[in-house]
């Protein structure tokens, strides 16, 4: 008897805990954590000094009383080549405004300005110091409410959590409630991200992720919308650990403010000493390969880039791809002067990749020996049908040539059954029928898919393609103003869609979207 009150008991004991450690779906956090969260909260206006205009506008959580916040580097600075040099800040003089708010219901208004010290471009990840308020009073010792940096090993698929933050534009602070749905690990058995059903919306980035003690366990970071098999997937929303913040930060933090800046995470390439680097799928999205970004100087041109291991390689610049290849890619003379090199690391996710790279000038002899040794592109090697609907992987072709004015323009491709962005999206644009390009390019693009004419023989027919961002976005430079330019969009799960492409005079245009439609 006594044996069975003891399980009773235990059993009562073990249900209890189970009962107050973890919220059921739909409770309130306690109006203290609340309250406390609301309070360590930061929402942050990065304005740019581009000519372009724009900037950011994120959140960020306070980690440190005296004034320090974390939040995403995507909130304060360039990720990818389309805005700007990776690893660089929207503003040059490095001013960011921060609003903060006693309540859940007072209106968040510039309070602080502050710099960014810290920034990692492939943990997305940025510390930023409040200096001065907006008068120019200096922080001093004011002590600012934060929140408490907890580690992942507790969280279980189905834990309570809380998002706050500043999303789509909002005055007030926003809460969502969700559950851990998963996690995303890296190559060293870290955490490389937390999968969360908390609803994260534009603005969210670089904000709190909390459990029920109201310590923040992740930043929200990003929304992953994937398609399989030509339906829709529920998103899923990405937050950085908040554990991964550099350990190195953390240091800096406890010897005292922190008076420099340093920003990490994109290497310099420099003629004649090749760099190692590893990926180990910190970078990547859900089932996407790791992205590293390489910054090339000046001089030599032209000059070549290359990988010891044949891994797909990019020349980058705002306007798009350049040009790009496989283990090797040419920097010309007539290249921007700030191009970007990228490269796709696939499968770091499973086990680390570390591989070299290097800048070599070139010249006649360099060229002939290069000519020697280059592996030939896989498209061009065999008579195969294109593998374009189910892996877009871009044609290496270039624009049409032009010693006129040329033009760029940009587009998005988008659902418009859920009115969200197709990402991954192969976008291409045909040659003119007189230059080697199809008479029917609806034809062409049939004949591709069902095999009845190779990849190569399709690709010939290109004179340009890309593929669409995380924002459906894309981007094609160096056109002939006032023509009109047949074109298409290839993407797993939706319709082949044909496309015309009609340029004006202006030397930057956006052409209107293009939607597709799901296959049934």
């Amino acid at each position: 008897m006594r044996r069975g009150i003891v399980r009773i008991v235990r059993g009562a004991s073990l249900a209890l805990a189970l009962l107050t450690a973890a919220p059921a779906l739909g409770q309130e956090l306690p109006e203290e954590v609340t309250d406390a969260c609301v309070r360590a909260a930061v929402k942050i206006i990065m304005l740019s000094d581009s000519e372009r205009g724009g900037g950011s506008t994120g959140s960020g959580s306070m980690i440190d009383p005296r004034g320090y916040v974390l939040t995403n580097f995507h909130v304060v600075g360039h990720m990818r080549p389309e805005t700007g040099r990776p690893g660089t800040l929207y503003n040059r003089q490095n001013r960011v405004h921060l609003a903060t708010v006693e309540s859940a219901r007072q209106s968040a208004r510039p309070r602080w300005h502050g710099v960014v010290v810290r920034g990692d471009v492939r943990l997305d990840l940025a510390l930023v110091r409040i200096i001065s308020d907006t008068d120019g009073n200096q922080v001093g010792d004011h002590r600012f409410p934060t929140v408490q940096i907890a580690p992942t090993e507790r969280l279980r698929p189905g834990s309570r959590v809380w998002a706050f933050g500043f999303p789509l534009g909002v005055r007030t602070i926003n809460v969502t409630e969700g559950a851990i749905a998963g996690f995303q690990m890296n190559a060293n058995d870290e955490v490389a991200w937390l999968r969360s059903d908390a609803e994260f919306n534009p603005g969210n980035s670089g904000g709190m992720l909390v459990d029920q003690r109201g310590r923040l366990i992740g930043v929200p970071t990003r929304v992953y919308h994937g398609t399989q098999t030509g339906r829709a997937l529920e998103p899923v929303e990405l937050a950085r650990p908040a554990e991964r913040v550099p350990a190195e930060w953390l240091q800096a933090l406890r010897r005292g403010h922190i008076t420099d800046v340093r920003l990490t995470g994109v290497g310099d390439l420099n003629e004649g000493r090749p760099m190692t680097t590893t990926a180990n799928g910190d970078h990547g999205s859900v089932g996407a390969p790791d992205q590293h970004f390489f910054n090339v100087p000046a001089q030599p041109r032209p000059a070549r880039v290359t990988t010891r291991q044949p891994l797909p390689i990019a020349l980058m610049h705002r306007e798009g791809v350049i040009r790009e290849g496989r283990g090797s890619v040419e920097v010309q003379p007539g290249d921007p002067p700030d191009p970007v090199i990228s490269i796709l690391v696939p499968g770091a996710g499973e086990r680390a990749v570390t591989y070299s790279i290097g800048l070599e000038r070139i010249g006649e002899a360099g060229e002939a020996q290069a000519a020697a040794t280059e592996t030939p592109p896989v498209a061009a090697a065999t008579e195969t049908p294109p593998t374009l609907p189910t892996t877009p992987t871009p044609p290496a072709t270039n624009p049409p040539p032009s010693n006129q004015a040329t033009v760029a323009f940009q587009g998005t491709v988008i659902d418009p059954a859920s009115g969200q962005p197709v990402d991954a999206a192969l976008v291409f644009v045909f040659k003119p029928a007189s230059a080697g390009g199809p008479a029917r390019p609806e034809e062409a693009i049939s004949q591709a898919l069902s095999g009845r004419i190779s990849q190569r023989a399709f690709e010939a027919m290109l004179a340009a393609a890309t593929r669409t961002d995380v924002h459906g976005v894309y981007r094609f430079r160096s056109f002939p103003p006032g023509q009109s330019f047949a074109g298409g969009v290839l993407r797993s799960g939706y319709r082949p869609a044909s496309v015309q492409f009609n340029l004006s005079e202006r030397p930057q245009q956006t052409v209107g979207a293009i939607r597709l439609t799901r296959e049934r």
